[in-house]
Parts: C-alpha cells; structure tokens; sequence
C-alpha cells in the first residue's frame, strides 16, 4: 500500500515523514532526495549544468530564479527524472513492507494523486505556515512566492482522503499521526 502525505509549504509534512520512521514505518521523502542530489558533488553540478547556474550561491541563484516560469519549467525537468529514479531505486527495498509513505509535496500540482492508494493532507494556516518556514531561515519572499505556486489547501483537502490537522505543536501532530494509523 503507498501512500503519500502532502501538504502546502510549512504545514509538516517533513516532520510527519520523521515521525513515521521514528515508529518504524517505511517512509521515502522527496524533499530528502533532492537535497542529496543536491549534496553529491556530481549530480549537483549535472543539475546546475543544466539549469544554468553557477555553483557559487547555487541556492540563493535558483530561489532568485524560481519567480521567472520558464526557469522553473526547466528545472522541474531536470529534478524529476533524477527524484523519479531515486525513488526507483528505494521503493524496491520496501516491497515487503505496507504501508509506505511518500512524502510529496506537489502531489496534486504535478499530477501525482493516481500512483496512491491514499492520500494524507497535512493542514495548518497560512500565520502557522509561515512562521515556520521563516523560523528556518527562509525569507518571506520565498514563502510568498511557494505559497502562490501551490493550490489552495481547501482543494487539497477535498481531494485527499484524510486531513491531519497541524496547527499545534509537533507532539499534537504526533497525536493526530498515530490516530490516523489507527483506522488505516
């Protein structure tokens, strides 16, 4: 059984994805997967090769860029066939294990909701949202233009087959996460 767990920037799904591993539950996270691209020397420079970008100030580069359509375009192209291959590679070392979350933030907005089972909407306001992207480091202006990119949590929420509430703190969110494994 796969199933994915979204939600819209700072809702908490990266700490939902924690969470379930900490319990023992086969998790693969695409957020995880992209920053070890990122990590490797080699498939780092691929990408920066590919998307233009030099490899001094790589990620304030792309953030800077990420506001012009055609250089998101072009980086999505260039991310998903490597994020796609990776998760190849993982899901096989799970086969044996149900259920399996995969944590996928653009879920809805690429498509994605068919290669599910079911799917996890992770809520929390926009204040909350905010403040925690913020409390990371990121700029608001980052957030902003994240926020708007995504589609609107009410949809989210209707098209998804559960919703954890996350506007409290991580140990409600835990609360809610072991709740929902319950009638799984």
């Amino acid at each position: 059984m796969k199933i994915a767990i979204t939600g819209n920037i700072g809702s908490g799904k990266s700490e939902a994805i924690k969470f379930l591993l900490s319990i023992g539950h086969k998790c693969i996270s695409s957020d995880q997967i992209i920053k070890t691209l990122y990590q490797n020397d080699q498939s780092r420079g691929y990408i920066l090769k590919r998307i233009g970008v030099t490899s001094k100030n790589y990620k304030e580069e792309i953030i800077k860029r990420l506001v012009d359509p055609v250089f998101n375009k072009n980086l999505k192209k260039v991310i998903y066939p490597l994020l796609h291959s990776q998760k190849k590679i993982i899901a096989p070392k799970f086969h044996q294990h149900t259920p399996i979350f995969y944590e996928v933030p653009l879920l809805f907005e690429e498509r994605l909701s068919q290669d599910f089972n079911y799917t996890i909407f992770i809520s929390a306001t926009p204040k909350k949202r905010k403040q925690r992207v913020l409390s990371r480091g990121v700029s608001a202006n980052y957030f902003n233009l994240m926020n708007q990119r995504q589609i609107k949590e009410n949809i989210k929420q209707n098209l998804s087959n559960f919703t954890i509430n996350n506007n409290g703190s991580i140990l409600n969110l835990r609360l809610n996460v072991i709740k929902l494994l319950h009638t799984l």
